[in-house]
């Protein structure tokens, strides 16, 4: 049902000239505003992220190896949007472990 409304809301568009709105002088109560604030009636759905990054690098060994430059170009992010993440490795024998957990509230 949440989806089939939030469809209809991005198909229907409304649009109206600031000269078209009329304002009262009217005062509205603090109780009418209470009942016309979004998100009354809402069920929301617990979600539980999380992330367990535990792995473990021993005993390694690494003999004539070569490691290099990390480089990130002038504009590498001037595209994105959004959360980006970058990893980078310079060496040898390293464990790379990512995790991003977002939490969003939308009141």
């Amino acid at each position: 049902m949440r989806l089939a409304l939030c469809t209809l809301g991005m198909i229907v568009a409304f649009s109206a000239h600031a000269e078209d709105i009329t304002l009262s002088d009217e005062s509205v109560s603090l109780e009418t505003m209470n009942e016309a604030r979004g998100g009354q009636n809402v069920e929301l759905d617990l979600v539980y992220a999380e992330s367990d990054v535990d792995g473990i690098s021993s005993d390694n060994v690494a003999t004539n190896t070569v490691s290099g430059n990390n480089i990130l170009s002038p504009g590498a992010f001037a595209d994105s949007s959004g959360i980006s993440s970058v990893i980078q490795n310079t060496g040898n024998n390293v464990l790379i472990q990512n995790s991003t957990v977002v939490n969003l509230t939308l009141k």
